[in-house]
């Protein structure tokens, strides 16, 4: 159970989160951008980091970073893959999910900032907090936005879940899943 101390603290820290995405979502509204999408043929690499949650027996905010590599199939489409830390917080040490993923990202082209969605299929290997280390398969689906700063820079924000719902090895138990939320700076070839 939780004290009342600790949850207004994840609700303060909470709408914390949510100032500071909201103003720099809206100072990147007014910057200049000249550029297009990824294209077909082109290929983006970028790097992020953001805030993850992972729910298994009980809900734990911690961290992530990822590299995602993606090459434009046509004017929409993109094939992903990416490579994905976590570290969440838990009693005795830190649960570490490590995720390697392929999918496919369709974005809309309009005008400076880029909606998209993200689908994939994921791999974790799931260690610490207690718990038995485990390999899982499972889903991934995101949404979220580009920024293009110019033809060759893009600011992104996704949120995605995480289902990992199939056991490939190790431990048993509950289901995990990860939500994550991150900002990412890529670089367009």
């Amino acid at each position: 159970m939780q004290s009342g101390i600790d949850y207004a603290f994840r609700v303060k820290c909470c709408l914390r989160m949510r100032c500071w995405l909201t103003l720099a979502v809206l100072s990147l509204w007014l910057l200049p951008s000249s550029a297009s999408a990824i294209g077909q043929g082109e290929t983006s690499l970028s790097a992020g980091l953001g805030l993850a949650v992972a729910t298994q027996d009980q809900s734990r905010a911690g961290a992530q970073a990822e590299f995602r590599l993606l090459r434009g199939l046509n004017d929409s489409f993109a094939a992903r893959l990416g490579l994905q830390t976590t570290w969440i917080s838990a009693p005795g040490s830190a649960i570490h999910f490590t995720t390697q993923s392929a999918g496919l990202t369709w974005a809309a082209d309009v005008l400076r900032v880029v909606p998209l969605v993200d689908v994939g299929i994921a791999v974790a290997d799931i260690r610490g907090g207690g718990m038995r280390e485990s390999q899982r398969l499972g889903p991934q689906v995101g949404i979220g936005a580009d920024y293009l700063v110019s033809r060759h820079l893009t600011f992104s924000l996704l949120a995605r879940i995480d289902y990992f719902a199939l056991r490939l090895a190790g431990g048993r138990g509950t289901t995990p899943t990860q939500i994550t939320v991150g900002a990412h700076l890529a670089r367009v070839f």
